[in-house]
């Protein structure tokens, strides 16, 4: 038992995939993102549904695109393809894949977002439930900001009060993986250029798992 609450004290698990696209995908997303700048809106934080939250900037402080056109099957082809080796290296049990959830999230100065979890309790109709998260990275060269890295904090205090994290930053072509309930947060940005192309960019992508038989 007490290990087990020791287990609780430290960073969570999470997997770290390098070079998961290529550099031929990364400039396609590019083109993708500068040539839709136009479509990008405010990200928002609340329940869950993809048009729902509110917009806060106190808490969540980014831009957002659902549309990823004709790069969609490829993406979701990608993004599943790693599915079976993380829930191996995770330890996870096995997920009953229901569908992919994607958006692709601009981070320029001062963007952050506080620490969150992807989970949500208050969705009774809902079919699927997010239980595993990926955030894929890139960015035009050479890199034009600093910060904007994935923080991952344990969920419980250690006994002297410290409270451990893990931070990975946001390299190029790198997918990192963890469980949806873990709490984590976006480390504030800076981009002195403030151009919507030297952004952070990165793709949330969480893995529903269906509810039911």
């Amino acid at each position: 038992m007490i290990a087990a609450m020791r287990a609780f004290e430290e960073p969570p698990p999470h997997h770290r995939i390098a070079g998961l696209m290529g550099s031929a995908m990364v400039e396609r997303l590019l083109e993708l993102a500068l040539t839709r700048e136009g479509e990008f809106v405010a990200t928002r934080v609340g329940n869950g549904n993809g048009n729902g939250g509110l917009v806060n900037p106190s808490i969540r402080s980014s831009l957002l695109l659902r549309d990823f056109g004709e790069l969609r099957p490829e993406l979701e082809a990608r993004f599943t393809a790693v599915l079976d080796e993380v829930v191996r290296v995770l330890r996870l049990s096995p997920l009953r894949l229901h569908h992919l959830e994607l958006e692709l999230v601009a981070h320029n100065e001062g963007a952050f977002y506080d620490e969150h979890i992807d989970t949500f309790t208050a969705q009774p109709d809902a079919r699927s439930d997010r239980a595993l998260t990926g955030v894929y990275y890139f960015h035009r060269p050479p890199k034009a900001f600093s910060g904007g890295d994935l923080r991952l904090h344990a969920i419980a205090p250690a006994a002297d009060g410290t409270r451990h994290f893990t931070d990975i930053p946001p390299d190029q072509d790198m997918f990192v993986l963890f469980p949806s309930w873990v709490p984590h947060e976006v480390r504030k940005v800076s981009c002195p250029s403030g151009a919507f192309a030297d952004s952070r960019f990165a793709i949330n992508c969480w893995y529903r798992s269906g509810r039911g038989a």
